[in-house]
């Protein structure tokens, strides 16, 4: 197996922005195949336009909205992204990911009056286990402004992470209230990311703390694909018998 040689600025803080990842034609190409979704679900209505498309969903026909939301995930171009060379080629430059490991796609639309969606401060490995070295890979696929709101994040050095302590939430909205921190977090420590072109992309370890960071925008939402990478040759991963976890209402545990 290869050693895991990072990025150094993804090793001192375990985040990296990757500016122009996604090419403009892969980018037209999602939109556009989500688009298909929402004008296959009401045929009389024809949308160009993705902010037009869930705002009227959102206001509408929440039925129809689910069904878009559920059905992100599964776009085509989106395994297309998630298996591509430049992606390959940047979670073993970056990440020291060497033998990539797809082990979830989450997709998100977020928009304002939506906020007890959104999660708190959490560790992505509670929701995927499988490893501390795993990766997400966030992609805002229309870009990110501050009126989009974005994340915040606490950059730790990789050499210096640690999995906190966890409790059940007392509420369950989404999955994002399963699993709540039960030790300080270093707020002070937290940088604000809330502006990303079209095509870049955002590699963030499982064990850093973010939480999401809502939107003002009363028309435009943030559309996010979330790819979650483990590596083939990580020995937590072999471990765990190169299992992903899931998380319920009632509890957290491998799929």
């Amino acid at each position: 197996m290869e050693k895991r040689i990072m990025d150094i600025g993804y090793k001192n803080n375990s985040y990296k922005i990757v500016d122009q990842l996604i090419q403009e034609r892969e980018i037209k190409l999602l939109h556009s195949q989500l688009l298909k979704i929402g004008n296959n679900l009401d045929t009389a209505l024809k949308f160009h336009d993705l902010d037009d498309m869930w705002n009227h969903y959102k206001l509408n026909d929440r039925r129809g909205g689910a069904s878009i939301y559920n059905g992100f995930k599964y776009l085509p171009s989106i395994s297309t992204i998630a298996n591509s060379s430049r992606m390959k080629s940047s979670l073993k430059t970056i990440c020291g990911i060497n033998n990539p490991a797809l082990i979830d796609i989450n997709c998100r639309i977020d928009s304002s009056g939506e906020e007890k969606y959104l999660f708190d401060w959490h560790q992505d490995y509670w929701f995927s286990l499988s490893s501390r070295n795993a990766v997400v890979v966030w992609i805002p696929i229309s870009g990110l402004e501050p009126s989009k709101g974005g994340l915040d994040i606490i950059p730790v050095d990789s050499d210096h992470v640690k999995i906190y302590k966890t409790k059940p939430g007392n509420k369950y909205d989404s999955y994002a209230d399963a699993v709540l921190l039960e030790q300080e977090i270093p707020y002070d420590e937290a940088k604000k990311i809330n502006h990303m072109d079209i095509g870049s992309a955002l590699f963030f370890s499982f064990s850093s703390l973010h939480k999401s960071l809502p939107i003002t925008s009363h028309d435009k939402s943030r559309f996010t694909v979330q790819l979650r990478f483990a590596d083939f040759d990580d020995s937590e991963f072999i471990s765990n018998q190169y299992r992903p976890g899931q998380v319920t209402k009632e509890s957290t545990g491998f799929f």
